[in-house]
């Protein structure tokens, strides 16, 4: 009997221990499966305004060429730096205490006269135009983005208006109608081409826009209004949103109608940066800037690049020439580091050249954590508009899945002939390595 009361014992020494390695087995699988995965938006590499409509542009240099930006930093060939006050170390960076949310933005949105004719052909019953199709191709990523930003370059201000192509544009609602369906949240209308239609114009483009659910920015109704800084929330990150043009064209509304334009200037920059400081965890600032058709940045663009830098702004957004300018990190008078765009292209228009044709969907992550608010996962997605040579069938596409028949089959060939590699060395010769996705690199 005392025999079999050790044995008992020396079973029950060996099977306990294992019994409470398969019960700790078992809670580490639950705990695993139920803890809250944090994932990185993603996005896959696949993909406006006219100085002249109707006339055939000089091709400038064909592609950009290098020399232009020697005075440009180039970004370093290391992990890309973040915004001001934000800390490696992960002990500062708690990730129990983490938001993240991604964020696209594209270029110009241009309504030329033939893209209002081919939504007009592609309307449906009950339809007087449709725009949606344009937009298929790219759909999925912008409307999977946390976040999304489009510049729309002209002006919607009603039927009643008359529609009109350049220069002085006024485009269908059906098309802001269409930008919405495809996930827009942030709609910028600070442009040259915004006062085209005077007063009538551009308070009918903001009303149209402040009854769709997206945020706007870039117009305003009154002084007040241009003083009341956007703000746009998600997941609990507040992203504060400042936009400005160089000009409108000559162009003006009146001083009675109580409307203002936000042109760039110093004295409104410094007061509303730090404003857009006080209101959201993360400022984006719009510039519409710069010289129309031209590869070369100027030295206005740097001069209020560093200006917003010195001033704390995270992300400068910049459009106006319709070609892909260069992209870099540039560094404010207090450490900081500011993701600059010089031009991001144009999004959708039917200019005659193939150098207009292609633009880029920036894309990045903003990161809340205790530590501060900073960007991070920076790229550059190419983007290139389609039509044929009727300037018709229109489709956006992301560069990477663009095909050598459909640039052969491109509208711009009847003004210089174009190929896949040429589209391709447009954001080669203008955006840096790092920025772009592997295919490119």
């Amino acid at each position: 009997m005392k025999k079999q009361k050790i044995l008992q014992r020396i079973v029950m020494c060996m099977v306990l221990p294992m019994l409470l390695m398969m019960f700790g087995s078992c809670q580490m699988q639950e705990d695993e499966d139920h803890t809250e995965r944090k994932v990185s938006y993603v996005t896959s590499p696949a993909p406006v305004a006219q100085l002249e409509e109707n006339a055939i542009l000089r091709r400038p240099d064909t592609v950009a060429n290098p020399s232009d930006y020697a005075d440009i930093t180039e970004p370093a060939e290391t992990a890309a730096p973040v915004s001001p006050n934000t800390g490696n170390d992960p002990q500062n960076n708690p990730k129990d205490t983490e938001a993240r949310i991604s964020f696209v933005a594209v270029g110009d949105n241009i309504l030329h006269s033939a893209i209002i004719e081919d939504a007009a052909k592609h309307a449906g019953t009950g339809e007087d135009y449709n725009f949606k199709y344009i937009y298929d191709n790219v759909r999925s990523v912008i409307s999977a983005a946390d976040v999304a930003f489009v510049n729309q370059e002209t002006p919607m201000g009603g039927k009643s208006l008359g529609y009109y192509g350049y220069p002085n544009f006024n485009g269908p609602q059906e098309a802001g109608d269409a930008l919405v369906d495809c996930g827009f949240d942030i709609v910028c209308i600070a442009t040259n081409h915004m006062a085209d239609l005077r007063d009538a114009g551009l308070s009918g483009t903001i009303d149209y826009w402040n009854k769709q659910p997206v945020t706007l920015v870039g117009g305003y109704k009154s002084q007040a209004d241009f003083d009341t800084v956007r703000v746009h929330e998600k997941n609990g990150v507040k992203i504060a949103l400042l936009a400005y043009t160089y000009g409108t064209n000559g162009m003006s509304v009146s001083t009675e109608s109580g409307l203002v334009i936000p042109l760039i200037n110093e004295a409104d920059i410094t007061r509303q940066v730090a404003l857009a400081k006080e209101a959201g965890d993360l400022v984006v600032v719009n510039m519409h800037w710069g010289t129309d058709s031209s590869f070369t940045v100027t030295e206005e663009q740097k001069r209020y690049a560093q200006l917003l830098a010195d001033l704390g702004v995270d992300v400068i957004i910049g459009e106006h020439p319709h070609v892909l300018q260069p992209m870099q990190w540039i560094e404010g008078k207090n450490g900081n580091k500011t993701l600059l765009t010089y031009s991001i292209g144009n999004f959708l228009s039917t200019m005659y050249n193939d150098y207009f044709m292609v633009g880029g969907m920036l894309s990045f992550d903003i990161v809340k954590n205790a530590a501060g608010t900073h960007v991070e996962n920076v790229q550059l997605i190419p983007t290139v508009t389609y039509y044929d040579v009727n300037r018709s069938n229109l489709s956006i596409y992301f560069l990477d899945d663009f095909t050598e028949e459909l640039a052969s089959s491109h509208g711009t060939n009847v003004h210089g002939a174009t190929s896949l590699e040429q589209l391709r060395g447009y954001v080669t010769n203008a955006i840096p390595s790092e920025f772009l996705p592997k295919s490119y690199r």
